[in-house]
C-alpha cells in the first residue's frame, strides 16, 4: 500500500513537472532564435554599409552574396536536417531597401509545437510573429 501511494506522488509530481520542463526548454531555444536572428540582421546591415543596398544578388564587386551557412540554423551551423529553426528571408521581402527575416520551426523538428510559431524582424527592427497561438504575441515571443 505504501508502494502504491509513493507511485501515485511520483505520477502526480512528473505530470506537473514535465510539461512545465519542455516549455522551460522551448523558452530558451527560442531564446536561441531571438539572438540569431539579431545577429543576422547585423550582418544585413553592415552588408547595407559596405554595398548600399540588401538585396544579395550581387555585392559591390559583383560577386553574389548569400547568408552565411553557420547563420542559417538554429543552433548555429547545425545540419538543416537537425536544427531546431532555420532562419531565411520571408518570400517577397528582400529588396535593395528592406528585409523581413524569420526562423521558421524544421518541421518535424522539437518547437514545431510551440506557441510562438516563427520570429520574424524586418530591416528597421520591428519584430513581430506568425502563426502563434495560446494568446501569445510578439511582445510576449520577442521578451
Amino acid at each position: 500500500m505504501e508502494v502504491m501511494i509513493v507511485v501515485a506522488i511520483v505520477a502526480i509530481l512528473s505530470a506537473i513537472a514535465y510539461p512545465s520542463y519542455q516549455e522551460y526548454v522551448r523558452r530558451s531555444k527560442r531564446a536561441d532564435a531571438r539572438t540569431q536572428l539579431l545577429e543576422v540582421s547585423q550582418y544585413m546591415q553592415r552588408f547595407y554599409s559596405q554595398n548600399d543596398r540588401y538585396d544579395q544578388a550581387n555585392d559591390a564587386a559583383g560577386t553574389a552574396i548569400s547568408l552565411p551557412a553557420a547563420l542559417a540554423t538554429v543552433p548555429r551551423g547545425m545540419d538543416p536536417t537537425f536544427a531546431d529553426y532555420t532562419i531565411g528571408f520571408q518570400e517577397g521581402t528582400l529588396s535593395a531597401r528592406g528585409f523581413t527575416l524569420e526562423a521558421v520551426p524544421r518541421t518535424g523538428g522539437p518547437m514545431v509545437s510551440d506557441k510562438c510559431g516563427t520570429l520574424r524582424i524586418n530591416n528597421v527592427g520591428r519584430r513581430s510573429v506568425n502563426g502563434a497561438t495560446g494568446g501569445m504575441n510578439a511582445s510576449i515571443c520577442w521578451r
